[in-house]
């Protein structure tokens, strides 16, 4: 191996490639995910320390900044979440022009976000290679509701609401969690019994194994000028939490509507 080919690997020149094939690309949180990878030797021989994995997502938060004035300011910006990450440590050498296929699987997290607004959601595919830049691959999936988010989102459909906005936001450090930030769900209501009484839900659902842990935010209509003060007070919001399994989702559009009926 000559010495130009090793200092050009170690920049990435020449160096191993590797391309992950997902064998679906839409999941629902705690999915397996099948994937197949192809590793491709590059100009010269490499040892590969090991196949790194992680799992990442979009979420908004805020930047408070300074302006030219010396007034506060704050900026919507776009942050980077870490959800969960491997390695498969299993050292080998990759020959030149080599090609290596290595076939796995894991769990998408169970906290892992829906694709919904502007929320994006990708797998991330490196090779540990020492003194080099490691190479990778970044693969993006679409998540969609399991079985009792969806049965959530389906109850409070049939009472009357539609889903109008999905967004991840950051929060503070003392809220429940293990993310720094939640996905909230606000549906408003075009029709059915809380159409003239409510302005909107909003939704945090935290999924477990076997039950959704939901922290549910309820928006009463404002009226007259008294509803005016009320609301600027937040006097015309309500929140209730509330867990759900499997064995709840037959009554669950009934035991939706008695919450909302009792605090609206």
């Amino acid at each position: 191996m000559s010495f130009i080919k090793r200092m050009l690997s170690s920049i990435g020149i020449g160096s191993a490639k590797v391309d992950t094939i997902l064998q679906k690309d839409q999941f629902t949180p705690g999915d397996p995910v099948d994937i197949l990878v192809k590793i491709t030797g590059g100009k010269t021989e490499q040892q590969i320390e090991g196949l790194c994995f992680s799992i990442h997502c979009t979420y908004e938060a805020k930047r408070t900044e300074m302006d030219d004035e010396g007034e506060m300011t704050e900026t919507d910006i776009t942050e980077t979440a870490l959800l969960d990450k491997f390695k498969l440590a299993d050292v080998f050498v990759i020959g030149q022009e080599e090609e290596k296929e290595i076939s796995l699987s894991f769990d998408l997290p169970l906290h892992t976000p829906l694709t919904l607004g502007k929320t994006k959601v990708w797998i991330h595919t490196g090779l540990d290679i020492k003194m080099a830049i490691d190479p990778g691959d970044k693969d993006y999936i679409e998540v969609i509701p399991g079985d009792l988010v969806g049965a959530l989102f389906d109850s409070v459909r049939q009472l009357g609401f539609e889903l109008t906005e999905a967004e991840c936001e950051a929060i503070s450090s003392g809220f429940p969690g293990k993310l720094p930030f939640v996905q909230e769900f606000e549906f408003k209501p075009f029709s059915g019994p809380f159409q003239s009484r409510l302005d909107e839900l909003e939704f945090v659902c935290f999924p477990e194994a076997d039950y959704v842990e939901v922290l549910m935010e309820i928006d009463r209509k404002a009226k007259g000028v008294v509803g005016f003060f009320a609301e600027m007070a937040d006097m015309d919001e309500t929140r209730v939490k509330f867990t759900f399994d499997a064995e709840d989702i037959p009554d669950l559009t009934d035991k939706i509507y008695e919450i909302i009926d009792s605090r609206s």
